[in-house]
């Protein structure tokens, strides 16, 4: 089978790479779309394994004996160690029945970026007509983030991202957007006074940006945005998806504030199964309007050798708009 591998720092396009065994408590999943991640070419082999890819759809082919609520031909999604390939050895408990109203490049989206935004706002504790900020929004787990709180009930989400972008999430969502590229996120709401007032405060900050490979670092500026506890309200999170050496360690350790978090996405089939359903039945949001959760998607590329390379260069220069998915 045609396999996209890892030597080494390199990613490499195999054309003849062995084909999984099926085991008692795993299904082969033929390939039909798999997203790609940053941290599908930042994490060198033996971490996450010889084969790239985490982000799947495709149809069950195989289904060992141990296996229980998926069977040969169901079409699913989820997450398996080696996607780029045109099959792969999934454990069920990783995959959930593709959305009836998704395509298969438009669930391969899902799994990483949606279901670490959702994994992220429950840990924030967003509730209900809470005050979301949302930096790096235009990427994939931003724009992932935006459209989830909003179906969890935010009020407001104010997203963090270049002026380009602006019409692009508050088409998702955003109710107001910082241009990072004119202000900081402290000085937009300072706006020339010496404090911040604290009804401009947050719920949930949502860092998707900050450590993500241009030396991007939010936490101190958003660390001074969080609301503070009151008799009613409890202190505001902080949530991010990657940080510095010494935050990961406090992580590690569980010494972190308890005001702070550093999310490492769990993917399972629950959280599929929700995704799932604000894909195909949606929420209603508090204008009394009918929303749906969409799969933002930057390019689909039909996969070879030519386009993993461009794919891979597209998600490196940090500009794209959602996910890369390749089509098999």
């Amino acid at each position: 089978m045609k396999a996209v591998t890892r030597s080494g720092s390199k990613i490499l396009f195999n054309a003849s790479y062995a084909k999984p065994i099926c085991r008692p408590n795993n299904v082969i999943v033929k390939m039909k779309a798999a997203a790609i991640n940053p941290i599908d070419y930042k994490v060198r082999w033996p971490v996450l394994g010889r084969i790239v890819g985490l982000d799947l759809a495709g149809k069950v082919v195989e289904a060992g004996s141990d296996v229980q609520g998926f069977k040969v031909g169901d079409e699913v999604y989820g997450s398996c160690l080696g996607s780029l390939a045109e099959f792969a050895a999934v454990d069920p408990k990783k995959l959930a029945i593709k959305p009836k109203t998704a395509s298969f490049p438009e669930s391969a989206a899902l799994p990483g970026a949606y279901t670490t935004s959702l994994q992220s706002l429950r840990t924030g504790k967003l509730s209900k007509d809470g005050r979301v900020l949302i930096i790096g929004a235009s990427g994939g787990c931003g724009v992932a983030g935006i459209q989830i709180a909003r179906a969890m009930g935010a009020k407001e989400v104010i997203a963090v991202c270049s002026g380009k972008n602006a019409d692009f999430v508050k088409s998702l969502g955003a109710t107001d957007v910082i241009d990072y590229t004119q202000t900081s996120i402290t000085s937009y709401y300072l706006n020339g006074a010496d404090t911040i007032e604290e009804s401009a405060k947050f719920d949930v900050i949502y860092d998707a940006a900050s450590h993500s490979g241009a030396g991007e670092n939010y936490k101190d500026e958003a660390l001074k945005l969080l609301k503070l506890p009151t008799d009613t309200n409890s202190h505001g999170q902080y949530v991010a998806i990657n940080g510095s050496p010494f935050f990961w360690i406090r992580c590690l350790t569980n010494k972190l504030p308890a005001n702070q978090s550093l999310v490492i996405a769990q993917p399972n089939t629950k959280d599929f199964e929700y995704l799932s359903n604000l894909i195909d039945n949606g929420w209603v949001g508090q204008d009394g309007n009918r929303n749906k959760l969409k799969a933002v998607i930057d390019e689909i590329l039909p996969f070879n050798e030519e386009n993993v390379s461009k794919g891979f260069e597209l998600l490196k220069s940090r500009r794209v708009k959602g996910k890369i998915v390749f089509a098999f």
